[in-house]
């Protein structure tokens, strides 16, 4: 009898956000499709992250060390992939994780979409999250080391496949772009907000601080991770604007975020607590209570400097709300086509304020959007077309 055929896929570094949402959908449509004929080995950081979903069919090497630090994923990515891989003989090894793992296999393939690599140079990270600038450096040369030796590099979006081609000289032809909008729009919306992570408010509870207003408040949201380029600081900025020029305006903000993070967050949260009561610092929310604070928002700021495609743009236009969202590449081509969206510079506290004020009084002006980047990249759609190519 013939051993069944070997798909490796690496994601241990991913437990929370749009990344494993992607991993999540990946293995959910190899489960379905691959895993009556092919052996589908998942390598993540615990296996306990995906018990919600349903995932059969799919052999579970767990790496609980590899957020421990730099050295442990490096280990993994050349060290240890590589004997695993000469033990399994994968026909495909897909790298869901950016970097390119030193393995044998018929097949290599890596999924990049970490937007560090296109940094704005007037984005300091060294002074404000060193961390994340050491991150980046590690991928401008380390996790790109190796990047030639794939058969196939996909990215989200075609300003990191340009970026990607420019940089390493890679074959057109190796380049793909599969935008994700194809099954990250299939939620759920569960009432249960109950079923959050971490020391977080329930929705119920906020809403009661709000009970003694004449009007229920405008409603912003800005679901985000703990990470300075995702810009928060904006928004605070634009409230203290509202403060002194809009004192009787009626609104809130709900970030994910409560300072638990990082030293940055932790500063940033405790001065927002401070001064603006309009501010519900909520903490992580996991996916099905996301959508419950999704359904209680009006509006969806989003003005973050980086994004590999920017997740929630996408779940919040499915649900036909406006959107304020930073003048920046990624953004207008996830919102390609979205009749529901504005722009901002991310950097103008005082324009994203006075959009805030539109946004209340239903005055916003919405113009169609356009991508910014027109590159001759081919396009993948569907997990379906996406192993059709890897496998042909």
């Amino acid at each position: 009898m013939n051993k069944r055929p070997v798909i490796v896929i690496s994601a241990t570094r991913f437990f929370q956000g749009g990344t494993l949402v992607i991993v999540k959908e990946c293995l959910k449509f190899l489960s379905e499709y691959y895993s009556a004929t092919h052996t589908i080995k998942a390598l993540v950081y615990k296996k306990a992250l995906y018990e919600d979903d349903d995932v059969q069919g799919v052999e579970w090497v767990e790496f609980p060390k590899s957020r421990n630090s730099a050295f442990h994923r490096l280990y993994d990515e050349y060290i240890n992939f590589y004997k695993l891989s000469k033990t399994w003989q994968p026909e495909l090894w897909l790298s869901l994780q950016d970097s390119t793992p030193r393995v044998r296999a018929t097949v290599k393939a890596v999924y990049y979409h970490n937007p560090l690599l296109l940094k704005p140079k007037a984005l300091k990270l060294w002074k404000h999250q060193p961390r994340l600038e050491a991150l980046r450096l590690l991928y401008k040369y380390i996790y790109t080391k190796g990047i030639v030796s794939n058969d196939f590099v996909i990215t989200q979006q075609p300003v990191i496949a340009a970026y990607l081609l420019k940089t390493y000289r890679l074959e057109t032809g190796k380049l793909k772009v599969f935008p994700p909008t194809d099954y990250l729009l299939k939620h759920e919306k569960s009432p249960d907000v109950d079923s959050k992570q971490g020391d977080t408010q329930t929705l119920k509870d906020i809403n009661s601080s709000f009970q003694e207003a004449d009007t229920k408040p405008y409603t912003f949201i800005f679901p985000a991770t703990a990470f300075y380029y995702k810009n928060h600081t904006v928004i605070m900025e634009a409230c203290r604007i509202l403060q002194k020029q809009s004192p009787g305006l009626v609104y809130r903000v709900f970030l994910t975020i409560d300072g638990s993070e990082n030293n940055y967050v932790k500063k940033l949260v405790a001065n927002g607590r401070k001064d603006f009561p309009q501010v519900a610092f909520v903490g992580f929310l996991k996916r099905e209570a996301l959508f419950e604070y999704y359904m209680e928002a009006d509006c969806m700021i989003f003005p973050s400097f980086l994004e590999s495609w920017g997740l929630p743009l996408t779940e919040f236009a499915g649900l036909n709300k406006p959107i304020l969202c930073a003048n920046l590449p990624y953004g207008r081509s996830t919102l390609a086509g979205y009749d529901k969206a504005v722009f901002f510079d991310p950097t103008n506290a005082n324009q994203l304020a006075n959009l805030m004020i539109q946004a209340t009084s239903h005055s916003l002006d919405f113009h169609p959007t356009k991508t910014t980047v027109e590159a001759d990249f081919h396009y993948i759609r569907t997990w379906k077309e996406c192993f059709e190519l890897l496998l042909k």
